[in-house]
């Protein structure tokens, strides 16, 4: 059940941005800024989608 929330949040945000992206075009926003703000979006996203916590020191036998 976990993954199929997550692939249902990728897919709501992938809506969010596809649809933001859509309206600043309509509005005229220059197609360099669109792409800064499609890259800075999408490493924000990443960033908080993470693995799952801080790494960890590896444990010894």
């Amino acid at each position: 059940m976990p993954q199929r929330t997550k692939r249902i949040q990728d897919l709501v945000v992938f809506l969010a941005v596809l649809g933001v992206g859509t309206l600043l075009v309509l509005r005229g926003v220059p197609a360099e800024s669109l792409a800064t703000i499609a890259v800075a979006v999408s490493g924000l996203y990443a960033a908080w989608r993470g693995h799952g916590g801080p790494p960890q020191p590896p444990t010894s036998r």
